[in-house]
């Protein structure tokens, strides 16, 4: 029978019990956290929360940022049996009411800097916890009653709230058991040519994190994980890394610094490192050509895995330029995915061409918006759909459910709202998300799939797409561009050029508008508000065209 996973309390524990008890679990700054105290704070925390009138199925946010208390918190509360949740710490009183009302928040794990709005919008009787309180330092030492037990449920839950793109967030209801299988947690890679294991219990997913410690040639620890862990793409990583017994660094500083994190690269001999597309490749390459010392800097680093946003072939290339040995994994995947498709980028080349191939061990397809599959070698543009281990869905959006996880054929499938086609070698071209999709005179144009095309050109520094009201097309194509430097003179000109040698007619920016302004959120994703209330502050000429 094949092992389909287990309580990820349980899973901690066998590994602290496998794992020398002086391994580093958790890096920040000089503070280590080694694998026995993980599990014995956790273990303590468990109790803590128990002995509050806390119980097995209630729900507890964490509104922190990366730090070891994320991590503590998090799993805490797995082995208490509460159901954890992201919280975004840039949400206002009025934004945390909504989502802790619909979420239906217990507890709340968070920092002074937030404590204030956190406190105002929780529910009335709930347990807040600032961690850097005295309330968390007597959690963290709890005294275990004699019949402490953690909680074991396979198909406990955990929750992943959405990054709110179109609306506010939804809570994405993850099974521990799927999770197990769509996360490959029991996947351990093997030399190339050599299957991977596959770990067919608790016990020997231990054996094996025990035996490939951080010297251990296979190992990819420590990883430094530059990704907010409010975020999915942050969380499934540390999840998945400390879940194979590795060790996670995180960056000690309240906001991403490219300069600090290329000093924690050299100082912890980081294998790995993980990040959020352009919004954090830019300004490591920037820095990396400015300093000068890419190849001392980056000498143990193996691997960069990016997740969440675009990451243009540019800058995959100018961070290998820096490391020739360096590894670029770029994964396609959601808060409800996971993954879905990779694209591997060595001094070589990119797998694919560049273009995204399916994971192995589930169906993915291309469905129509009639939910009318697109085969390999047809022509069309669908949406990406998968099977294989699965959420339950979004707590409490039933309407939402139908439409993002739909039976087809008999069989339940993921509609991750990823647009792409296929090309003739079986890969998938990615075009842009769904939800962003502009209708233009009754064609749709994706605005990642024009960014990509301008982030190309060697004046660009950031670029985002979105629309405006045209009386004939109903919408027009506007291209809001952050220059690097200067912008130059005639740069609308060349930008329209660029974008005509690479995309069709239809895609064209009727207009671009320049700006100083970054076009980037705090958490380095898109910022699209922004980019939209500059194209409409553009006034006049903007909203008649422009010869572009």
């Amino acid at each position: 029978m094949v092992f389909a996973g287990a309580n990820f309390g349980v899973v901690l524990k066998a590994l602290a019990s496998a794992i020398p008890a002086d391994r580093p679990a958790l890096i920040h700054g000089t503070r280590v956290v080694s694998w026995g105290e993980l599990d014995a704070i956790t273990d303590r925390i468990a109790a803590g929360l128990t002995s509050r009138g806390l119980k097995p199925g209630d729900i507890a946010g964490q509104m922190l940022r990366n730090t070891p208390e994320y991590l503590l918190a998090y799993f805490g509360c797995i082995k208490a049996g509460l159901v954890p949740v992201n919280v975004n710490y840039h949400y206002k009183a009025r934004e945390l009411e909504d989502i802790f009302s619909r979420f239906g928040l217990k507890a709340l794990f968070t920092t002074s800097d937030f404590a204030d709005a956190a406190t105002e919008a929780m529910p009335e009787g709930a347990l807040t916890v600032d961690v850097g309180s005295g309330e968390w330092a007597a959690l963290c030492d709890t005294a275990l009653p004699a019949d402490f037990a953690i909680h074991n449920d396979p198909q406990a839950l955990f929750l992943t709230a959405t990054g709110g793109t179109t609306g506010m967030p939804k809570a994405v209801m993850w099974p521990m058991d799927q999770a197990w299988g769509a996360f490959n947690i029991g996947v351990w890679q093997r030399p190339p040519g050599t299957p991977p294991l596959v770990t067919a219990s608790v016990e020997e997913q231990a054996a094996e994190a025990a035996r490939i410690g951080p010297d251990h040639p296979a190992s990819n620890s420590p990883m430094l994980l530059l990704s907010p862990l409010m975020h999915g793409a942050g969380q499934f990583t540390a999840v998945i890394h400390l879940l194979k017994g590795g060790t996670l660094a995180l960056l000690p500083a309240d906001k991403f610094d490219a300069d600090l994190a290329l000093n924690e690269v050299a100082r912890i001999g980081a294998r790995g490192l993980f990040i959020v597309g352009d919004a954090f490749a830019l300004p490591l390459a920037d820095r990396l050509d400015a300093r000068g010392d890419g190849a001392q800097v980056l000498a143990s680093l193996r691997t960069i895995t990016s997740s969440g946003a675009v990451f243009s072939p540019a800058l995959k290339a100018r961070l290998i330029a820096h490391h020739p040995a360096l590894m670029i994994i770029d994964a396609l995947g959601s808060s409800e995915s996971s993954g879905t498709g990779i694209v591997i980028t060595t001094a070589a080349g990119s797998s694919g061409g560049g273009k995204f191939q399916p994971l192995p061990g589930r169906e993915t397809k291309l469905f129509d918006e009639h939910l009318k599959e697109i085969p390999p070698g047809s022509d069309g543009v669908g949406i990406v759909a998968r099977t294989g281990p699965l959420p339950l869905g979004y707590l409490g959006e039933d309407a939402k459910n139908a439409a993002t996880f739909p039976v087809i054929g008999g069989q339940r499938w993921l509609m991750t709202g990823d647009r792409a086609r296929w090309s003739a070698d079986g890969t998938l071209e990615f075009i842009g998300r769904d939800n962003m999709c502009i209708n233009t005179g009754g064609e749709k144009v994706f605005p990642e799939e024009v960014e990509a095309v301008l982030l190309d050109h060697p004046a660009v520094k950031d670029a985002r797409v979105v629309s405006l009201p045209d009386p004939r097309f109903g919408r027009k194509v506007v291209a809001v561009v952050e220059p690097e430097g200067a912008a130059p003179e005639g740069l609308q000109a060349a930008l329209d050029a660029h974008a005509r040698a690479g995309l069709a007619g239809y895609k064209i920016p009727r207009l671009y508008v320049i700006t100083e302004s970054s076009l980037r959120l705090n958490n380095g994703k898109p910022d699209y508000k922004t980019a939209q209330a500059l194209a409409e502050a553009a006034g006049e000429d903007i909203r008649q065209g422009s010869e572009f």
